[in-house]
């Protein structure tokens, strides 16, 4: 496949790959926090959506685009981490969509898993963005509008955590960081790490206030197990929407 869309400045040097290995340590806390609240409140830490494209893309740019020797390894790690997401989604995640039959949601998640790898792999031979500097960006955006909806959407806390947001920003980041020292003339994408960061920080000031709101600390990491109002018995639902 013809090289990325625009050659990096310096790919392998120290800046690099500290970056790389902090944005990494971020990125896979922020995953890991995720699934052990999923285990814990029976809801998906990470929103189905984004999952189904996120898991089409480390599937595309780790076994069917030629890549990067450096990144190649890291796309096919998540692939394994995106795996255990995606059991929790078969397990909870029609949850986020009551009116549809489980089965009919579990169809409709691997079509759209099938659609986005195909949409990912024709944009990255179009674009020749074989990094997926472009479509993991704007992912990432998505990612942010979505934790931001979904904890709109269950009124609650449940799945979801102040920490997994934190390491979600950080992660970006350095994302960012990475970004502008490889591609500084990459505007568009530098203004999406913007856009992220704008939507991280409005959803760990939300995340904060509603666990606050259900009486816990935002910073206890083992949370008893929490419930959307709509799963409480009816005293317990009362209380929740007054809150």
């Amino acid at each position: 496949m013809a090289s990325a869309v625009s050659e990096p400045r310096d790919f392998r040097n120290l800046w690099f790959w500290t970056i790389v290995v902090g944005l990494g340590t971020f990125w896979a806390l922020a995953y890991g926090l995720a699934i052990q609240r999923a285990f814990v409140d029976k809801f998906v830490g990470i929103p189905v959506v984004v999952v189904a494209i996120n898991f089409a893309w480390e599937f595309v740019h780790s076994i069917v685009i030629d890549q990067e020797p450096a990144q190649r390894p890291a796309n096919f790690a998540w692939v394994f981490i995106d795996m255990v997401i995606v059991i929790q989604i078969m397990l909870w995640g029609h949850k986020d969509f009551p009116s549809l039959p489980r089965k009919l949601f579990k169809q409709l998640f691997w079509a759209l898993v099938l659609l986005a790898a195909i949409e990912l792999f024709l944009s990255a031979r179009e674009f020749r963005d074989i990094l997926g500097m472009y479509s993991g960006c704007l992912l990432n955006v998505g990612i942010s509008a979505a934790f931001i909806v979904t904890l709109i959407k269950r009124r609650s806390s449940a799945g979801q955590s102040l920490y997994v947001g934190i390491c979600k920003m950080m992660g970006s980041l350095l994302a960012g960081l990475n970004t502008l020292i490889i591609f500084p003339g990459r505007h568009l994408v530098l203004s999406w790490f913007v856009i992220i960061f704008v939507l991280d920080v409005i959803y760990i000031r939300m995340i904060y206030r509603q666990i606050r709101a259900e009486g816990q600390s935002p910073w206890r990491l083992n949370r008893p197990r929490v419930f959307p109002p709509a799963e409480l018995p009816e005293p317990g639902r009362e209380r929740a929407m007054a809150a």
